[in-house]
This record gives C-alpha cells, structure tokens and sequence, in this order.
C-alpha cells in the first residue's frame, strides 16, 4: 500500500471512529435501570461497519475499540470495562470477516444483513453477560428488550448498509478499488 491510500485509509477510519462515538455516545436512546444502563439503541455501529466492508475486518476491529477507548474518555457513562471495549472491537470484527470471506464483498441486501446481524448477536450476547457478571443484573431484565432491539437493527442496519454502500458514489468507488 503505497503512503496515499495509507493516509487516506488512516482519516477515513479516524471519521469512522468519531462518527461511531457520536452515534453512540450523543445520539443513542439510553435506557438505565437503577445506576445501570441496561440498554443503549442506536446506530453507533454503523461506522464500524463501513470499515470492516470497505477496508476489511481488521480495520473495522480497531475503529470499534478505539471508539470506544476515546469515547469513554471524553463521555464516561460508569465505570470502564474492557470487556465492553472487546465486546465493541468484535462489533467491527465479526461482519468484516463474514462479509468478506463468506460472501466474497457481495453487496446485497441478505449479505449485508447477515453479515450486520452476526456482528450484533455479539451485542446482545455478551454485553449482557459481563453486565450480569459485573453488577448482577438479571438475564430476565436483561435479554427482552435486546432481542426486541436485534430484530429491529437485523433489519435496519442492512438497509441503512445497503444505501450507503450503493447510493453514495464516493463509498461504492472505495468498495470497487478491493
């Protein structure tokens, strides 16, 4: 990779990671029970995805724990965990390798909610379970309005993927160079 492409993979993945911190941190639905926050909706991941997709899995593995690294940093919500640090790096991880080595970067609307969706099961798979482990809050309270959540953003995330991969001619140029 010569230093243009190099630079240029560097500041889009910066955007990517402030995008995600805003998306996540500022914009999201928060929804606390007691002093915890039990679920948090919004498109935070939607960053994460692009550069898995555009720039492959590893990419979008650094752009989900730096995101959240550097958003905990400038907006604490509670104590930091690195669980929910790994928990977001695989949220960038999991659909970059699924997309690019199960479905050879074919962009359509079932590869891209597949490949979204196996990226949010680790959403409400393990975040609840280090959020049980730390401050023991019940799988009962825990798990309904995630899954009531998944549903949604199986379906969302991928149009929302699909439009931006396609309609937006400076990212489906980006898509075409791999």
């Amino acid at each position: 990779m010569d230093q243009k492409n190099a630079t240029y993979r560097l500041v889009m993945n910066s955007l990517f990671i402030v995008l995600s911190i805003l998306l996540s941190r500022l914009l999201a639905i928060r929804i606390p029970i007691g002093n915890v926050e039990v679920i948090r909706f919004g498109f935070g991941t939607i960053p994460m995805f692009l550069s898995a997709f555009i720039f492959g899995p590893l990419d979008g593995f650094i752009v989900g724990g730096l995101s959240d690294l550097i958003g905990f940093w400038i907006n604490p919500m509670g104590a930091f965990l690195p669980q929910f640090t790994l928990t977001s790096a695989l949220h960038g991880l999991i659909p970059g390798i699924v997309f690019r080595y199960f479905f050879k970067r074919r962009i359509n609307y079932w590869s891209l909610a597949i490949s979204c969706g196996l990226g949010e099961a680790v959403g409400i798979t393990l975040t609840p379970f280090f959020i049980h482990q730390a401050f023991d809050v019940s799988y009962a309270v825990l798990m309904p309005p995630r899954i009531g959540g998944y549903v949604v953003s199986f379906f969302l995330n991928a149009f929302i993927m699909l439009l931006l991969l396609t309609r937006i001619p400076q990212i489906y140029k980006m898509m075409e160079k791999k």
